[in-house]
């Protein structure tokens, strides 16, 4: 990801901005950034470990921190229930779903406002994405 970032900053900027990309493991990631972008981890971290993460995300950005996670709603939950009786690549992971409540009040909780939310959906995979800014 970190090349395809690299190719499509070259393509649409050529050589102008001192843009940096990286690929490193969450927690030991330091350091100050302008964006934190972090995509479909939060399925690894139940609540309480979730809540840390987005606390050390957050306190490496500097303005704007998006987010990805599996919302935990009635309809999702029945849906990855279902998910569990196929077999194959499509059968259902032991992915945590959180409460986007929750999700919203580790922002808040860590300095952050909610600037936007989208969903994504496609068959049987599910996400919401938050984009929140710091306060100042």
């Amino acid at each position: 990801m970190v090349g395809e970032a690299q190719v499509r900053a070259k393509e649409l900027f050529g050589d102008k901005p001192n843009l940096k990309f990286e690929a490193k493991d969450l927690e030991s990631i330091d350091g100050k950034y302008n964006t934190v972008i972090c995509v479909d981890v939060l399925i690894h971290y139940p609540r309480e470990d979730a809540a840390k993460m987005i606390a050390h995300l957050a306190s490496l950005s500097e303005d704007r921190l998006i987010l990805s996670f599996a919302p935990k709603t009635f309809f999702l939950t029945i849906l990855k229930k279902i998910g569990e009786f196929f077999p194959g690549p499509s059968k259902t992971t032991r992915a945590y779903q959180h409460k986007e409540v929750e999700i919203r009040q580790m922002f808040i909780d860590n300095g952050f406002a909610i600037a936007r939310t989208e969903m994504t959906s496609t068959s049987f995979y599910y996400s919401r994405l938050i984009e929140a800014v710091r306060l100042r």
